[in-house]
């Protein structure tokens, strides 16, 4: 189910009444809510339901076992086992394949291996890394096992954030559900402003960037350097205004609920650094890569190479995190590459630490276009459709830029990245939460621009593939 359809409006209403009227009965209410959540997932693929179904069994009785056991490592790797698996066999098999059979061709060899017929369950990255997250706490004894089922369940599968996040960890999402749900006028201002950012950033922004990035990235031979640089910025601000909406909404969906999230994204184009961009963006992510991958490998407690190991092996697998293809490895490695120089060079260049609007400006904009570059993996389909654009970009043409086409859509990401800027500084979405006039001068326009300005077709949320 789509949150920008009118199915969803009309599911999160019925929702969002049921919830006010069953306040009384915690446990009516959890059912409640786990039922509809079910239900929102179903409407993809309800026979991937088993799939969520067995993972919250088996974590859930891990975590019971775990406190009375003598052996719980075997427990979490039990755990860690089941959910990779899953996520191994039904998201990079037929990679795996494909990339066997191609080895083989190259070698000569008549070796082939069919390809599996599997369809990829909306939300298994994620899903399955809250899943995760609990087993390794409950090993850790940085969460006591859950004894109501109900409750994990809930965890595991509420509706706005199973199918893209935030990634929320069940010790995060238990202790909002054991705390007061009650929410004040000031709340419900703060929740309708991030769903309406969100609906904004998605359909008025991400939907029409997206034929703009489609057309090139699909045959950038077929373009110059300008469609090709431009489709670049495009997709740049179409991921973030793609995934920051959705999120915006699920935060916001679920504060209206009760349940209040993690921040996923804090103006990330704003970064002056990778560093700083990987605290702003997917934020969950991040964090949880660091806590259960980054420090578990040794962090930066081992020595300088091993730490620059450390960072390349947690951003390749969190490259691979994203899909199965050698583009999202790329993707990854590119960004270990980045934090790795970063922390070898530029963290000793004083003249780039200087603390100045010049050297500022200039971090922001060298990290802005860092991050496009490892853009164009991730974007492109493939290997060859990224060198392609690579091609194209690495010889300028700056004679050839035609206003009458490009024109439009520079001075349109020209504002979305000042946007970036000045709200880093000035939190557009807490200032205006916070002032009546302004909120329902926000709430008018935000309807009036998705009345005027979205595209007849919607399209489903691009994390929607991870």
């Amino acid at each position: 189910m789509l949150f920008n359809s009118f199915h969803f409006v009309v599911f999160f209403v019925v929702v969002l009444a049921l919830n006010q009227t069953l306040r009384r009965w915690p446990i009516a209410q959890k059912l409640m809510l786990l039922a509809a959540s079910y239900y929102f997932y179903g409407q993809w693929q309800w026979h991937y339901l088993f799939l969520v179904w067995f993972s919250t069994i088996v974590d859930y009785a891990i975590g019971l076992r775990m406190p009375v056991t003598r052996h719980p490592r075997r427990l979490v790797v039990l755990s860690v086992v089941v959910n990779l698996g899953f996520l191994a066999i039904f998201k990079y098999a037929n990679w795996l394949i494909d990339t066997f059979n191609g080895a083989s061709a190259a070698l000569g060899s008549a070796m082939h291996i069919t390809p599996i017929d599997l369809l990829l369950p909306v939300g298994i990255s994620f899903y399955t890394f809250q899943s995760l997250s609990y087993t390794i706490d409950v090993y850790r004894r940085e969460l006591p096992p859950r004894k109501n089922l109900l409750d994990y369940a809930l965890a595991v599968a509420f509706f706005p954030q199973i199918e893209a996040g935030p990634i929320v960890r069940a010790r995060e999402f238990l202790a909002e559900l054991d705390g007061d749900q009650r929410i004040d006028f000031a709340d419900v201002k703060r929740a309708l402003v991030l769903i309406a950012f969100g609906y904004v950033k998605k359909v008025v922004v991400a939907d029409n960037l997206a034929p703009i990035a489609d057309a090139v990235f699909d045959n950038p031979a077929a373009h110059g350097f300008w469609d090709c640089l431009l489709a670049v910025y495009a997709f740049a601000f179409q991921i973030y205004c793609d995934f920051s909406g959705y999120t915006d909404i699920a935060i916001g969906c679920a504060l209206l609920l009760g349940i209040r999230f993690p921040p996923n994204f804090n103006y990330p184009y704003a970064a002056q650094s990778i560093q700083d961009f990987w605290r702003r963006w997917h934020m969950t992510l991040s964090r949880w890569l660091r806590d259960y991958l980054y420090i578990p490998l040794g962090g930066n407690r081992k020595g300088e190479a091993r730490t620059y190991a450390n960072l390349m092996t947690t951003m390749l697998l969190g490259g691979l995190w994203h899909g199965a293809s050698w583009n999202f490895v790329i993707w990854g490695g590119l960004h270990g590459a980045y934090l790795a120089g970063e922390r070898a060079l530029l963290s000793r260049w004083r003249a780039w630490n200087a603390d100045n609007p010049f050297a500022a400006t200039l971090r922001v904009l060298v990290t802005f276009h860092l991050a496009c570059l490892a853009w164009v993996f991730f974007r492109a389909h493939d290997f060859a459709l990224a060198r392609a654009m690579l091609g194209r970009l690495a010889h300028p043409q700056l004679s050839n830029f035609d206003a009458a086409s490009h024109g439009a859509t520079v001075v349109f990401i020209a504002a979305l990245f000042l946007a970036q800027q000045l709200g880093a500084h000035l939190r557009y979405k807490e200032r205006i939460a916070a002032n009546d006039a302004l909120f329902a001068t926000a709430l008018a326009c935000a309807m009036a621009a998705m009345i005027l300005f979205a595209p007849a077709a919607g399209a489903p949320f691009i994390y929607f593939q991870f």
